[in-house]
């Protein structure tokens, strides 16, 4: 007669687990509730800023023009101009001196046409910066420029002529000019210049900015100051 069958072994109760009673040792030991793994973090980043990189070199687009200043010749001028008021009711008239001060800079540029198309120019600018704050300056309109070195022969470069507005430069040319600015500041207040800057600005491409103010500080670039009484 055959044994009865043994009863099924009883299997251990699951139960679900409680987040909020978590051992501590499977905290710490358990895979599940580790940091990612550094190197690939570390490999992403890379390869992000890497494609960052090439789309903003690749985006750039080179310059439209390129230049450079070639001379400085700056001319301090003094004046003092003496005047009458009308004649108040004790018959008496005061007579009045006017003193101004200014700094004529003649700067000679060379600018180059870096595209295969012309460029036109709309105008030229300059910028001083000193001690005491910040001056800008529109050129003298190239019509003015004989008058402006007929008063004003020292200030004369021979080298070229003056840059006109709405002139043009062929494509890959280069050109060389004269621009002629006024800066209402004594000598004294130019002689510690920061900054001297001219701006060529075109139509339809960005302005090219170019550094004077090494040539400006050459030891023949400012003149004696002119008086006039």
């Amino acid at each position: 007669m055959s044994s009865p069958p043994s009863p099924a072994p009883r299997k251990p109760d699951v139960q679900n687990p409680d987040a909020g009673h978590v051992p501590m040792t499977e905290e710490l030991d358990s895979a599940r509730w580790s940091l990612p793994p550094v190197v690939p973090v570390v490999v992403a980043g890379a390869v992000l800023a890497l494609v960052i990189g090439v789309y903003l070199l690749s985006s750039r687009k080179p310059p439209t023009s390129t230049g450079s200043a070639v001379r400085v010749v700056a001319l301090p001028v003094h004046i003092e101009s003496k005047g009458s008021i009308a004649p108040g009711q004790e018959g008496t008239i005061d007579q009045n001196v006017e003193k101004t001060d200014s700094v004529l800079v003649n700067i000679l540029i060379d600018v180059k046409n870096a595209i295969s198309k012309p460029m036109y120019i709309k105008g030229v600018a300059a910028k001083l910066v000193t001690d005491k704050g910040e001056y800008t300056d529109d050129a003298a309109p190239a019509s003015d420029y004989g008058r402006v070195i007929q008063a004003y022969p020292e200030l004369a470069i021979p080298e070229g002529k003056p840059i006109q507005s709405e002139s043009s430069i062929a494509a890959n040319a280069e050109e060389r000019g004269l621009a002629v600015f006024s800066f209402h500041v004594p000598r004294e207040e130019w002689d510690k210049r920061k900054l001297l800057q001219a701006s060529v600005y075109f139509y339809d491409h960005a302005p090219l900015v170019i550094d004077a103010t090494p040539l400006a500080a050459a030891s023949d670039a400012t003149l004696p100051t002119k008086v006039t009484k």
